[in-house]
């Protein structure tokens, strides 16, 4: 199973911080949602082993800031 975190921006420059299309944190400072976002992100691997990535959206393509995984056996 993978699981994406996403920032998501709304006005005023703030960002949320959502898993699939549900928002976590509302209206957060790009830097803080960013930490945030992370943390969610390692924990999550941590607590259930799934593959956890944390996507930024770019202006071609979504920018991934972090990414956690069981490593691939040989």
């Amino acid at each position: 199973m993978k699981i994406v975190i996403s920032l998501v921006e709304c006005d005023g420059g703030k960002w949320n911080v959502c898993r699939d299309s549900v928002a976590l944190f509302h209206r957060l400072k790009l830097g803080p949602a960013i930490r945030l976002a992370r943390e969610l992100a390692r924990d999550e691997h941590r607590r259930s082993g799934h593959t956890v990535s944390v996507l930024l959206p770019g202006p071609d393509a979504a920018i991934r800031l972090a990414h956690y995984a069981l490593p691939e056996a040989a």
